[in-house]
Parts: C-alpha cells; structure tokens; sequence
C-alpha cells in the first residue's frame, strides 16, 4: 500500500482521501456514504487492523446503531471492489474484532468467480433486525429455499438485501438480484431471471440454461417481491433447486410459495412499547420501533428526542404497528415539530381516512393510511411530481422527471424542488452510482402513486410523455454510442429496457400511437442487439411492420431500419424458410429504393448467413458478390473486409477450407496494416473474431504449425481485449476446437476453463452447451474420464438446435469423444441423428470416419474399409488436408492389420511428407509411429 499526499493506492485503485473520490484505472467507484466513511478509515491505518468500534465510530457518529450495519457495509464495499478487480479481496477481518485494508492481496478462489448482477439496492441505517438477519443467514446455510414472508411495508427487501450481502461475503456464494415488482404476469418471471443472469436465450430454453449457469459455482438467486406471481415463482424455484446442487434462492413475498423446498421465516413489525412502559426516553428507546423514528428523524431534521417526547413517540410507532416503512415516512414530519403535535395529525388523518377508506387486512391498512396521510402534506407540486414519477419503471434521473413532469405543467425548478421535498419525506430513495445521482420509488409507493394517477385521469397524458421521453434517450444514446465506454453503453441498456417494454407496451400494443411505438421499436434495436434479445427483437418488429403497411407514414428509413432488424435475428432464429427468405428479401429491396449501401451489406450478409446456416441456397456467391458491391459503396474497408470474412466462412462450411483459409489470410494481410486507433471497439471485437476464424481453419487447412501459433497469439490478443462475449466467442468457436484437435490437452483444458469463467462471470448463458461439449471431450480425449453420461448430457444440450450448420462441428466432436471412450452405442445414435438431419458438405468425410470406427469396433472389419474408402473419396471432394490426412490414418492402420503393409503405407506416407512442422500433434504422432512399424 503506497500513500502520496492524501491519495492512498492499493491494488488497481487509488483513494483521493480529501476528495472523497476511489478511482480505478482512471474511473471513479462510487461508493455509498458510509462505505466511504468506513474504507478512508481504513486507508489510514496502512494496512493495520481496525476495530470495529472505531469504524462504528466514523461511519455512524453521534447515532446508535446495530453490529449488522457494520457488516453490511463491509460486505457491500468488498462487492464493489470486486464488481472492478475481481481477481482479488482486498479487505480482511478478523472475526469478533476488525477489519483492515490489504495491499497483500490474496487471489480468489474460482468459487468466487460467478456472474455478477448489477449492485444491490443500497441500504440505509438498518435498525431492529440483527435477530433476524442473523436467523436467516443460518437458516440460508440449512434450507435452499427460504421465504421472508411479512406484510408490506415490514422491511422484507431491506432484510433480504442486508443477509444476501453478509452470506455473499461469508459463505462466498455470489448474489443475484432479481427485481420481480416490475413484472406484470407469469409469463416474464422466467425471462426476467434470465436477463438478470445475462442469459439471452429465451422460451423453453430460459430455465435449462439458467440451471446449467446456477449450476457450475455457489450462488445465491434473491428474488424479491413474489406474491403477484407466485405460483409461477414456487414452479421456477423448484426447477432451478432440482437441477442444482449449491445453489440458495432468497424470496420476498406477502405470501407463502408453495415451493416443495420452502423454509418461510416470518418477518415480525419492530418491537414497540407497551402501554404503560413509555414514561422515559431510556424507556422508550429500549424498544426498536422508537430507535429507528429517532434514528431517522435524527439524521432528515436533526431531531433530537426529549423525555417529554417519549410517551408521544412511543404512540406513534403503537399506532403505526411497528411497520419500518410507515415509520420512515413519519420520520420526516418530526422536523420542526414536536413529537405531540405529529401524533395529532396522524391521529386525525387516521380517523377520517379509516371511517371513509378501503378494508383489508389492518396492517395492510396502516400502511396505506400512512402512505395517504404522507401525500396530503406533500405540496402542490410534489404530490404532482410523485404522480408523475410513478411512470417509470425502474430508476431514473432528474432530467426524466422534468420531461414527464410537463405533462401536468411542471417546470424545471418546480420539478427539483419537488424532488428534493419527496427525498426528505421519504416517498423517494436515492441509487449511488456512476454518473449523476438516480432516483426510485418503492414498490408500495410506485403502485400507489400510479392509482393517484388514474384518479386523477393524468395517465394517458403522463403515458404518452414517459413514452415520447424513451424515444429521446434512445435517439440521444444511439447517436452517441460511438464514444461511449462499453460498461456505460451495456449499464444504459440494462437501465432502460424495463421502461421500453413499458412505453411500447402502452402505444403500439395499446393502440395509442402506433407511430410512436413504431419509432420505439426501430431505436430499441441497438439496445436489444447489445442485450440479445432476438426474440423481442423478432416480435416488435413483426408487429411493428405490420402496424406500419396500415397508417400514414412519409419516413421511409422507419420501415427499413425494422426490415433490416428483422432480417438479422431472422436468419438465426426463424425455421420457415419462405417467410424468412422473403423478410430479407424486403430489407433488401427498401435498401436499394434508399439507395442505403449500409443496410443494404448488412441484408445481404442476413441472407448469406441464412443460406449457410440452413442450407437454403447451394451456392450464394451471387449474393456474396453483391454484398461486395454493397460494401465497395459504404466507402467502409472494414465492410469489404467483413464481406471476405462472410465469403471465407461459407467456403468452410462449404468444406473448402483451404480457399476460405486464403482468403481471411489476405484479409489480415490489409487488417494488420490498418491503424489501430481508427477502428471502433466494435471493430476491434470483429477483428478477433475474424483472427480465430484464420486460426481455427489453418489446421482444417493443413498449416498445423501456423495453426498452433495462431491460436496462442489469438487467444493473448482476446484476453488482453477484455470484452467477455468477445473471449467467449474466441473460445467457443474456434480456439479450443483447434487445440483439441492438435490435441494439445494442457492449453486446451486452460482454455476450457477460461470459458467457463468468461461465461460464469459475464453470465453468458448461451454458451454453456458449448463448453460442457468441450469439457466432455477433453476428458475423454485426455482419458481422464469414460463417463458416459457426461458426453450424453452434452450432446442433449445441444439436440435442440441441430439445424444450425455449427452445431454439427460439436456434435462430430461429440461423436469422436465418445468412439475414443469406446461407447459405441451413444457415436452410432449421434451418427444416425446428423445423418438424418443430412451432413454438411464438409463434415460428411469426419461422420463417415467414425462411422467406420464403430463398425471396426464391432469387428466388422470389411464394412469399416469401405466406408474409411468412401470418406477418403469423399475428402478429393473438398479442401481439408487433416480430415483427409485423418482419414488415411485409419485407413492405413486398419490394412496394416489386415497384413496390407505396402499399400498402407503408400496411402499414408506422401501425405505425412506434405506436412512442414506441428509434427508434435496428436495425428502426426501417431502417424510417426505407425510409419515407423511399417518401415
């Protein structure tokens, strides 16, 4: 640890002591208040240990508070340190005394290397829950599935939140938070689990894919606020728990699941006085209801509590039922006046809003008097403000509430003033984070709110501005997601895509106004592409093309930006083959009308990926041709350079990997010469995705040597890159396929392991069917592992997406481990099923191969000759040296058995004589060796 002024440096980051600032490589860390209280107290030190009362003493001057505020406040600094160096821990403690900031880091373990969900709902002083927060960490440690069931209002989320950070830092099982209060029906609490997981996959395939992810490290689900869809929640829970085994979920609900695993813990009110024992403050105080309406009235309106006081504060929390959520909002009335005087008023708001208002559970009730007492002494344009901001779905910005606002004649200063007036009041909560300060409403609040709205029939007019608002955001943010950083541009888009739904949901599929959610779903194009979304892709833009060939619109660009959007996701996603055609077709032909050469390239390579990937066109080089002419007009090279990369790919797929492994050789001839500094981030990410295309075709090629040269200098240049799906695509689609191959077990096992963390800590769902193919392999390739089982379960992982051309890469992968581990049951079935389906063009020789290695395995030594013929004759068909190359070796080695040693050899020795390094690979070993016995 080095210290320079006041800046303290530990690790990747530097503390500006006097600033109050934490930087991490040049970007500000924001930490909460108290975070930083704590951790500037612990820069000081240099490393020794802190006592926790000195710590207590820093953060919470001058208020009384609890032991788990303390380690909660730990437990969140320590995940934001991790949230920028994950690598590491940087704080220690010993437990019963302290804690202290280590520049000695120590590493940690992969348990610890999980996916990270965006930060958890900052806490406030917690007051009156130790016992229970205490409970639930142990009962966490016992049951899989526990409930915190209580009413509203009863603090259930500050509860949650407080245990999942304490467990996370002391159990090391990594939090995810799921939010379930914005979800409006049961269909979307699978997908919304899945996004807060960073899986983009959607459909039957959410849970599996979650399963799998969940599956691979310790990790705890919170899923917060149940009880609208609980069924549906209990059913989830139970999937997720019996395809698991570390796994912890955490629930918030008013009501029990229903889930076969639940544990429930009851969430009580805070204690409070009993009649008759409030005649003193120390009295009073003795009770948690009174400490936390001092505590927070303490730090609102620096309200300091006097023995007269006692018996009217004591009252208030008696008549507030202990509720934490009604007491903060009567926290706030305290300022500037007497605790007799607050009494009063609620106690008159209570009687004539409990002789006119709703029934329903006393609890229940209470929390709605408190929170329509709390509203009548909000001002004019605070009450307005409140309705307004009920709109928004998750956080937002002062800027947000000043547009919506002008829909019930709000102006800019009224606007900040209100929003100031709702914070002290407690009906709005603050977010730290990067950037300016965000605001939210709790989920009682929101709802509330929002039934002010329809009362007073603003929510047509408040809808229509909140959705008019997101068109701007996004207008704003595609037009400057250039120079924007990749962490702010990804925070962005997972930041508004709950208020997107919620804004197309009310004009396009509401019918309000159709162009305006037509508008919508063109600019949320690039926030669903960044999210991978594809589906929502695919379904907005359906409906929005069709809603766009029934109205009056002059813009042309809107109908081609949907065109070509649909046609990308379509050309992965849709199996009807006409329609699909005809789709790309049209985003074609509106790009040639607005003579777009970009939309035109991007259509066209729509329909080469199509066809190759489905088989839809034996030969698109006419269409590659245009899209060349398409990418010669953008005046982009990098569009020319992409083109050959598309051409180069359906040459591979064509089994024509040496011309395909030519041409990208040319393409990095003029890519390398290219400076660096004038290609985007994106381009940067395509440029190594093209580079492990070269290496992965290199060895299909034959030129083993620049093969293995060429994956570890990808494979450095990706690391160094430090975008995850772009490591996951490096990895997944050419690098470890390569090494396995070579059968370089040990960098393959490295990389294997790579993927798995890439996809663990960047929550790449998507891509675990892969690397469960890969484990598989190499360990049964390696011979570390004959299971059966484990090369089963990745090849039904992969079963549903049999169509797509790369999946037959891994199902021969697949089908070779499984005839290496001698279960020739499992290669016959595989076989048949790709066979089936029909071979591509170039994996048929490598189907045909192992074919003949089963029917050698059954002794059917004739059979397994012609059919290792066929595949021979089958390789003269296309340009790949080492399946040609692997052919012959079985070929070879099976007539040498046969007693045919000449003919044998003359097969197998003038291609090995072809070959000029990577002589220490799998098949060049083993050809050596057979050569050797037939010399």
């Amino acid at each position: 640890m080095e210290e320079q002024g006041d800046v303290v440096s530990f690790g990747p980051f530097r503390l500006h002591q006097g600033q109050r600032k934490l930087l991490c490589c040049g970007v500000e860390v924001r930490l909460g208040g108290r975070a930083m209280d704590v951790l500037r107290v612990l820069a000081k030190k240099k490393g020794a240990l802190v006592h926790s009362d000195e710590l207590f003493a820093a953060a919470w001057s001058d208020v009384f508070v609890h032991e788990s505020n303390l380690k909660v406040t730990v437990a969140a600094l320590r995940r934001t340190l991790r949230e920028y160096s994950p690598s590491h821990e940087y704080i220690g403690n010993v437990v019963g005394r302290g804690y202290w900031l280590s520049s000695d880091v120590r590493p940690l373990s992969s348990s610890d290397d999980i996916p990270r969900s965006a930060p958890l709902p900052e806490l406030r002083t917690i007051i009156g829950r130790d016992e229970e927060i205490a409970e639930l960490c142990e009962t966490m440690v016992h049951y899989r599935l526990s409930t915190i069931v209580g009413a509203g209002g009863m603090g259930k989320t500050t509860v949650a939140v407080a245990a999942a950070q304490i467990f996370e830092d002391e159990a090391g099982h990594a939090v995810t938070f799921v939010d379930l209060a914005r979800v409006v029906s049961e269909e979307f609490v699978a997908s919304t689990i899945a996004a807060a997981l960073g899986i983009s996959v959607e459909g039957k395939d959410v849970l599996p894919a979650a399963a799998s992810l969940l599956a691979r490290r310790k990790a705890l689900l919170v899923l917060d606020t149940c009880e609208h869809v609980q069924r549906e929640v209990a059913r989830i829970c139970d999937v997720l728990l019996d395809d698991t085994a570390n796994l912890r979920i955490l629930a918030t609900s008013r009501r029990v699941l229903g889930s076969q695993f639940e544990h429930v813990v009851w969430l009580p009110p805070l204690t409070v006085p009993p009649e008759g024992q409030d005649d003193t403050v120390e009295a009073v105080l003795a009770y948690f209801g009174p400490q936390l309406l001092t505590t927070l009235a303490s730090d609102k309106a620096g309200y300091r509590i006097a023995e007269k006081d006692a018996p009217a504060i004591a009252e208030i929390c008696r008549r507030l039922d202990g509720a934490p959520l009604a007491i903060e909002l009567a926290s706030s009335r305290l300022k500037g006046r007497s605790a007799d005087l607050v009494l009063g008023e609620l106690e008159d708001r209570f009687r004539r809003l409990r002789r006119d208002g709703p029934g329903g559970p006393l609890r229940q009730q209470t929390l709605l008097l408190t929170l329509e007492w709390s509203y009548a002494l909000l001002t004019r344009s605070e009450a307005d403000a409140l309705r307004a901001i009920s709109s928004f779905s998750g956080t937002f910005v002062t800027d947000s509430v000043i547009y919506v606002g002008a829909a019930l004649e709000l102006v800019p200063a009224t606007v900040v003033e209100a929003i100031s007036g709702l914070l002290g009041k407690s009906m709005l909560s603050i977010d730290q984070g990067a950037g300016e300060p965000r605001y939210r409403l709790l989920d009682s609040t929101r709802a509330f709110a929002r039934d002010l709205l329809v009362a007073h029939d603003e929510l047509d007019r408040v809808s229509a501005r909140h959705a008019h608002l997101q068109l701007e955001i996004l207008e704003r943010a595609n037009s400057e997601q250039a120079g924007m950083p990749v962490r702010d541009w990804q925070m962005l888009c997972a930041g508004q895509v709950d208020d997107l739904r919620k804004a197309i949901d009310w004009v396009l599929y509401g019918r309000r106004d159709l162009l305006l959610g037509i508008k919508l779903v063109a600019a949320g194009l690039p926030l669903w592409q960044t999210l991978s979304l594809d589906l929502e892709i695919s379904r907005n833009c359906t409906t929005a093309l069709a809603e766009l060939d029934g109205i009056d619109c002059k813009d042309p660009t809107l109908e081609l930006n949907l065109a070509v959007g649909l046609a990308a996701v379509n050309a992965l996603l849709s199996n009807d083959t006409e329609k699909t055609i005809a789709t790309i077709q049209r985003a074609i032909d509106l790009a040639r009308v607005a003579l777009d050469a970009n939309a035109e390239f991007r259509a066209l390579g729509a329909l080469v990926l199509y066809a190759v990937l489905r088989g839809t066109q034996s030969d698109p080089t006419g269409t590659l041709e245009a899209m060349g002419k398409a990418a010669i007009r953008t005046n982009d090279p990098f569009a020319l350079w992409e083109q050959q990369h598309v051409y180069a790919f359906w040459e591979s797929c064509s089994g024509y990997f040496s011309s395909g492994h030519a041409r990208l050789e040319s393409i990095f001839v003029e890519l390398d010469a290219y400076p660096e500094h004038l290609l985007t981030k994106s381009q940067v990410n395509t440029k190594l995705m093209m580079r492990t295309n070269f290496a992965a075709t290199a060895w299909y090629a034959g030129k083993i040597g620049r093969a293995q040269k060429l994956v570890n200098e990808t494979l450095e240049m990706a690391l160094a890159v430090g975008h995850g799906l772009t490591l996951a695509y490096c990895l997944g689609t050419g690098l470890i396929d390569a090494l396995l191959q070579m059968g370089d077990y040990q960098q393959a096992e490295y990389g294997i392991d790579l993927l798995e963390r890439t996809i663990d800590r960047h929550g790449l769902g998507a891509w675990v069917a892969k690397a469960k193919c890969y484990r598989a392999a190499f360990e049964a390739f390696s011979q570390r592992s004959r299971d059966p089982g484990r090369l089963r379960l990745a090849f039904d992982g992969l079963g549903g997406k049999a169509a797509n051309v790369e999946h037959q890469a891994y199902f021969a992968m697949l089908a070779g481990a499984m005839l290496e581990a001698g279960h020739i049951d499992n290669v016959l079935e595989v076989a048949d099923f790709v066979f089936t389906l029909g071979t591509q063009r170039w994996a048929r020789p490598e189907f045909l191969r192992i074919k003949a290695g089963t029917e050698r395995a059954k002794g059917q030594i004739d059979r397994a000759v012609a059919t290792l013929r066929a595949s021979l004759l089958d390789t003269d068909e296309i340009e790949a040296p080492s399946f040609k190359f692997r052919v012959a070796y079985d070929l070879a080695s099976l007539l040498h058995e046969r007693g045919a040693s000449i003919e044998a050899r003359e097969l197998i020795a003038p291609l090995y004589d072809q070959f000029s390094d990577g002589f220490d690979t799998r098949d060049l070993r083993r050809a050596r060796e057979l050569l050797e016995q037939l010399a």
